[in-house]
C-alpha cells in the first residue's frame, strides 16, 4: 500500500494495489475489484469494479470502524521503518457495494448495511523526506 496518512489515523488515505476477482463456476459471470484507496477520515474504502467485460466504474464498496484499543502504532526510526498494525475489525457493506454485486451475480452477499468482510492489517510507515 501506499499513502499518506496521520499517526493517530484521522486523516490521510492509502492506496493498495492488486486486485480481487469473484468468479461464479456455475456461467463464469465475474467481478474484479482493482485500485482500492481509502479515505481514513471518512473510513471509506473505494474500489474500481469490473462487471465482466464492462469497463471499471469507481465504486463507494465499504466503510469500517477503527476501535483504536486494537490498533498497535509504532513510530519509525532511523534504523527502521514504523508500522501500524490492526487486529480484525469488520466492514459495511455500503448501497453502491451492494449495488455491483447484484449487477454482477442478481444479487450482493450481504444487504447494504451489513459486515461483507472481517479485515486484519499491517503497513510499514516510511517517514516522507521533504
Amino acid at each position: 500500500m501506499e499513502g499518506k496518512i496521520s499517526l493517530d489515523l484521522a486523516e490521510g488515505s492509502w492506496t493498495a494495489g492488486g486486485a480481487l476477482t469473484f468468479t461464479r463456476a456455475s456461467d463464469g459471470r465475474s467481478l474484479r475489484f482493482t485500485g482500492a484507496h481509502g479515505d481514513l477520515a471518512q473510513r471509506s474504502m473505494l474500489v474500481d469494479a469490473t462487471v465482466g467485460d464492462q469497463a471499471a466504474r469507481p465504486v463507494d464498496l465499504s466503510t469500517y470502524e477503527l476501535d483504536m484499543t486494537q490498533v498497535t502504532v509504532t513510530m519509525p526510526s532511523v534504523n527502521s521503518p514504523g508500522r501500524i498494525e490492526g487486529k480484525p475489525f469488520d466492514t459495511t457493506l455500503e448501497p453502491q457495494g451492494a449495488a455491483v454485486f447484484s449487477r454482477a451475480f442478481g444479487a450482493s452477499p450481504v444487504p447494504p448495511g451489513s459486515s461483507l468482510a472481517t479485515l486484519a492489517g499491517r503497513v510499514d510507515v516510511v517517514p516522507a523526506l521533504d
